[in-house]
Parts: C-alpha cells; structure tokens; sequence
C-alpha cells in the first residue's frame, strides 16, 4: 500500500514538472532564415535580396522568413550558392561545409593560374585579401588567405564573395616559403593583401570553411585583430623567419631561407614593388644563420 502511494506520488511529480522541463530538441532552423543570413553575412540587407536575386521575389517576401519559407524553389538556391559561392548542402541542412576551400601547398604555379582566372573574371580593382595567422609559434594551425571579390554595389555599399586558400601551418618552414609566393603573386596581380594576427581558435575556423564569414558590408577590412605587412614576407627576412619553428640545429631556418632562394629564382617572390635589395637582405640572413 505504501510503495503504491510513493509510486503514484512520484507520477503525479513528474506530471506536474514535465511541461517545465527544457526539451531536449533544439528547433529546426529554417531553411529561409539560413538563406537570410548568407545575404546579410556577404553584405546584402534582408530588403535588398530581391534587388540582387531576382527570381520575382519582391519586398514583402522577404519581409518575415515564414513568407519567404513560402517562395523559395530550387532556382532561388542554386543562384543564391552560385553566387555567393556557399555549399548547397549546408545552405539545405545536411553538411557542416559552409565553403569549399583551395589548396595550393607546394603548389605556386596552379595558384598564380587561379588568381589569374579570378583576374580576368572581375578585375583586380575587385579584389583584395587578408592573411589570416597566429602571431607565434604554432605547428598545429592552419593559416588561410581570403580572397574578396566585390560582386556590385547597392547604394554604393558593396558586397562580396569570398576564396578561401589553407592548408598552409604558418611555422612550418615549408608553407612558410608557399604562403610568400602567394602572397607575392596576389601583389604582383595588383590584388593587394594584407596580414592580421587572430588568435589560434578564429583563424582555425575560418581556414575550415566551416564558419559562415559573416562580415557583412566591412568585408575583410572588419577592426579585429593586429595588422601586419604580408607583402613582407617576399622582402623582408626577419617578417620571412618569424615565428617560424626553427626545428633541431635551425633546420627550419636554413630549410625556409633556401626555399625562398629557390622561389625567388622562379620568379614567384616578385611583388611588382621591390626595391630592389631583397635579394642582398636574404643573402645576408643566410650568411648570419650560418
């Protein structure tokens, strides 16, 4: 009788806690609001995606997400992914993929063929990058560089898509030298890129592509992190070396400054901005590691 009482007591309880308990389920996002945050991560307000997609949505579609929920159709999304160059499969729900990334480790030549492709696309009046790496030694993080293309303008406010090149660890002697030819040829292109320190966690996330890069109308000129001359690392043997794992007997070191010896002689470290010196400035370095 007693246990009987306890077991209908401790029903009764959960009955009455049941409906103040947090589900477990988080909601579903909607496939309109993913939509939604992709124009406005690019630079394209909510009210401003029929001006830019057509397809003859009109204000009031997109005045909530539910009635927009109601007009996308597949050519809206396949335009949307073509433009911004987004995965079809994470705007659908289905992949954690938000960019597909390019690798050009070892690979300077293939680079200097796609930023030329991009060139002859949009122009280098439309293009600009950031370099994005950890300001110490750190063998366990990728560095990406984001190029930005400007797609047009709304109001004379831009808004872009962006490239993002990774597969580079920033201390390895190896993609140090890969990581200067690229950057040497986006100058070369008159694609001017810059560096920032970011800390270890952020770069890393970009570099994934798995992270919507939500900078909207600032593009990859956002306030965040220090800025440093990346160009440098084509001319400057102390921006060239630093941080860079020296490895056992400097190896690192004397690896990194013979590759861009090797670089420099195939025409890959020539920014179009050189003074001249930086060949003397290597050589130099190299005598002192010595």
């Amino acid at each position: 009788m007693i246990f009987g009482e306890i077991e209908s007591f401790v029903s009764l309880m959960e009955r009455v806690i049941k409906p103040f308990k947090k589900s477990d389920k988080t909601p579903q996002e909607l496939l309109s609001t993913r939509l939604v945050s992709v124009f406005e991560a690019h630079g394209v307000h909510r009210n401003q995606i029929p001006n830019v997609i057509g397809h003859g949505l009109t204000l009031h579609d997109v005045s909530s997400d539910e009635r927009l929920l109601e007009k996308l159709n597949n050519e809206i999304l396949v335009s949307t992914c073509n433009l911004f160059g987004i995965n079809r499969d994470w705007l659908d729900g289905s992949s954690e993929e938000v960019y597909s990334t390019y690798n050009f480790y070892k690979y300077p030549q293939k680079f200097s063929d796609f930023l030329s492709g991009l060139v002859a696309k949009s122009g280098s009046d439309n293009l600009d990058g950031v370099l994005l790496t950890v300001d110490k030694v750190d063998r366990g993080t990728e560095s990406v560089l984001i190029l930005q293309e400007t797609l047009g303008h709304i109001n004379n406010k831009p808004y872009f898509r962006y490239y993002l090149c990774s597969g580079w660890v920033f201390s390895y002697w190896k993609s140090r030298g890969y990581i200067a030819a690229s950057v040497a040829i986006c100058w070369k292109n008159q694609v001017y890129v810059r560096g920032l320190y970011l800390d270890a966690s952020t770069v890393s996330r970009y570099a994934s592509g798995e992270s919507l890069l939500n900078f909207g109308q600032d593009g990859i000129h956002f306030p965040n992190g220090v800025r440093w001359y990346a160009e440098d690392l084509a001319e400057v043997p102390e921006v060239y070396l630093k941080n860079l794992d020296p490895e056992e007997n400097k190896f690192g070191l004397d690896a990194a400054l013979s590759l861009w010896f090797q670089l420099n002689n195939q025409g890959f470290l020539d920014t179009g901005y050189s003074d001249g010196t930086a060949l003397k400035k290597f050589s130099d370095a190299r005598e002192k590691l010595a």
